[in-house]
């Protein structure tokens, strides 16, 4: 086995609390997934582009579920096929949308000034 066969066999036998502490949620400029973070449990959160017609919105999502729905189509694509890696800078796909959480950017600026204002 390879040094990136080892560590791939090896996260696999973490508990979700455990890939968690190793992996923290992070915040990206735009929708991403990527092979080898699958197993991760990554939770992965960026904002959408607004357009004239839809405002923008804070999607939260789980790397590993979004790409087990997304992998029969990515396997034949190229980009795929060549870099293990694809991503969306404005929305994510449509058919994984139900498995995120989105909230109007609106109301994250409600509920931080809320917040700050109970600190104050």
């Amino acid at each position: 086995m390879n040094k990136k066969e080892l560590l791939a066999n090896a996260i696999s036998k973490l508990s979700k609390e455990e890939l968690s502490a190793i992996y923290p949620p992070i915040t990206r400029n735009n929708f991403v997934v990527r092979k080898n973070w699958l197993g991760r449990n990554q939770i992965i959160t960026f904002n959408t582009k607004a357009t004239k017609t839809a405002p923008s919105v804070q999607v939260t999502y789980n790397h590993d579920a979004v790409l087990k729905v997304m992998l029969p189509k990515l396997n034949i694509m190229p980009c795929w096929i060549k870099r293990e890696y694809w991503s969306q800078s404005t929305d994510m796909p449509k058919n994984t949308r139900h498995l995120s959480e989105r909230v109007p950017v609106n109301d994250i600026d409600v509920v931080v000034d809320y917040i700050d204002a109970e600190l104050a």
